[in-house]
């Protein structure tokens, strides 16, 4: 059976942004969408109004920002110092309107009356895929969730999904062996839950 990789999982922070943004430069190839995307669609806020957002120079001005306020989260998985995989995951009633979540569902998200947390991309290095990176990621987020006291994270893996790059949602499988359960689907993708809590304070 194959052994998982020996990871580090740590929250995004300020002070992990060179790693960040270095992952995106020279960790995900050239040739993959997921290259200097720097995960700028995805956000707690509505950012359909940014400007530029086609050019990688201003996504990553976006993501310093984003990084810097608060209102994007999610999660860097390292082996030794080095980071090989990123997962987005940000407060669902926040992201409802953001770029990112409009693109992939196809509208906006509805508000929930409970909290939720909603996982929108993961990249992992090429060397690293695999070996259960994404796995590790998204237990960390449903950990970290259930402290923080949220009642459920959501998901929304593509339909359809050509090659590793275009599944930057994450597979059905991963969330289904996590005990995720569909409750809605979109045009382009499902939309699935794992209840972890009451959600409210």
């Amino acid at each position: 059976m194959e052994q998982k990789e020996e990871l580090k999982i740590l929250p995004l922070s300020p002070e992990r942004l060179g790693d960040f943004t270095d992952f995106f430069e020279t960790g995900i190839p050239e040739t993959e969408w997921g290259h200097r995307c720097y995960c700028a669609a995805f956000c707690g806020k509505d950012n359909c109004s940014e400007t530029g957002m086609e050019k990688p120079e201003a996504r990553k001005e976006a993501a310093v920002r984003y990084i810097g306020d608060g209102t994007m989260r999610g999660y860097l998985a390292y082996s030794g110092d080095r980071v090989v995989g990123w997962c987005s995951a940000n407060d669902r009633n926040a992201s409802r309107k953001c770029f990112g979540a409009r693109f992939i569902i196809g509208s906006e998200l509805p508000e929930t009356e409970e909290r939720g947390l909603s996982v929108f991309c993961f990249e992992i290095a090429p060397e690293m895929r695999g070996k259960h990176v994404a796995s590790a990621l998204l237990d960390r987020v449903l950990a970290d969730a259930a402290e923080e006291g949220y009642a459920f994270v959501e998901a929304y893996p593509a339909k359809k999904a050509e090659g590793e790059t275009e599944n930057y949602t994450g597979p059905l499988a991963l969330y289904e062996k996590a005990g995720f359960t569909r409750t809605g689907e979109s045009e382009n993708c499902l939309i699935l839950q794992k209840k972890i809590g009451s959600g409210r304070d």
